[in-house]
Formats: structure tokens, sequence, C-alpha cells
């Protein structure tokens, strides 16, 4: 099969489309992400026994199914019970929960790693609870985390092409559709290909930068 440079001219604004789809979810779900699984890590670190168990049986939930059957069971068994959401909006919050588990996890272990003499110093400065963890503690898990938080950014970027199992024109579902449409699967999928490593390189540029700046 040769390159058809005509075909390529054809297909090149859908695959845009696709490309702004696929980074507008990923900054979208991953702010979710981050957000919520600090949210779920200081819960898990502030609550009793009860809360303790609510939060591990919800993470093990959203770590133990698989995206795809959560993506499916929000968009074909929900508007049954007469809950409509859009494509995008629970492609969004499907992969913003699941990755929120992750991350809770990171940033749990990040808060483990404070020593205690920090916390013990706030409390000998009088800070309160609320200003030792906005000033102190959530601002060190954060720097600690931030690696480990930035991998699971770049493998949510990639599992973003399972909203096209549910209508979302991402990348990858452009181009399937138009090689579907078209019987011709090289010029799209290798677009797609170059498209996916360009929009990964910010994120591995960011990575590589925390970690030779903290080396």
């Amino acid at each position: 099969m040769t390159w058809d440079w005509t075909y390529v001219q054809k297909i090149l604004p859908d695959l845009l489309i696709g490309a702004w789809y696929t980074l507008l979810v990923t900054l979208a779900s991953s702010l979710l992400a981050l957000i919520g699984g600090l949210m779920i890590a200081i819960f898990d670190a502030t609550t009793g026994r009860l809360g303790h168990m609510i939060v591990r049986v919800v993470l093990e939930f959203f770590r133990g199914v698989p995206i795809l059957v959560l993506l499916y069971f929000g968009f074909y068994v929900l508007p049954e019970a007469g809950i409509t959401l859009s494509g995008m909006a629970l492609g969004i919050g499907v992969l913003g929960l699941v990755y929120a588990a992750f991350c809770s996890e990171v940033f749990r272990g990040s808060l483990l790693t404070i020593p205690q003499g920090i916390r013990d110093a706030c409390v000998a400065l009088g800070l309160s609870p609320s200003v030792a963890w906005r000033k102190v503690l959530i601002p060190l898990a954060v720097s600690r985390a931030a690696p480990a938080l930035l991998n699971y950014v770049l493998v949510l970027f990639r599992q973003s092409s399972f909203l096209f199992a549910i209508g979302v024109p991402v990348l990858l579902g452009q181009a399937q559709v138009s090689g579907y449409q078209s019987f011709r699967y090289l010029e799209p999928f290798t677009l797609a290909g170059l498209f996916y490593l360009a929009l990964n390189l910010p994120f591995v540029y960011l990575l590589n930068k925390y970690k030779a700046g903290n080396a």
C-alpha cells in the first residue's frame, strides 16, 4: 500500500478534531483525578475506622472494575434508571474517578512519608489543623507525589481512547472511522500514532524536568 497525500489532506481535519477532544478529555479528567485523589487521601487520613473502610471499598471498586465496563454501564444502564449523561461527560467522569482512586494511593503514601517532627512542629507553632494541612502537609505531599502522578496522567492520556466506545470523537476513534469509510488504514493510524506521540511529549518533558530538578 502506498502513501496517499490527497487522502491525508482529506482526513486531517477530522484527526485534528480527535486530537482536540483527546486533549480536552485528558486535561478535564486529570484535574478531576488529581483533586479527587487528594481529597480522598485527606479524608482517609483524618477519618475514623468506619470512614477508612468506606474509602477502601470505594477504591477497590474503581481500581478493580475495567474502564470499559464502567463506560458501558454508564452509557447503557444508567439511562434505564433515568440518568442520562453525554458521552463526553460520562467519559471524563469515569476516567477521573478511576484515576482518582489510583492517585489517592500515591497521595496517601506521600503523606505517610512526611516526618512526624513536621506535624509536631505545626502543633508547637499553634497552627490549626486546617492551616497545617493547607500550608504544610498538602504542599509537601504534592511535591513528593508529583512524579508518580505525572505517570498516571500519561496513562490516562492513552486510555482516553476508550471513549470512542461510547461515541466520543477522540483521536483513535476518528482514525478508525476514517479507515472504515475508505478501507484505507495506513494513513489514519499512522497519523494518529504521530499525534499521540506529539501530545505525549509535553508530559514526558515535564516529568523529566521535574526529576532533573530534584536529582
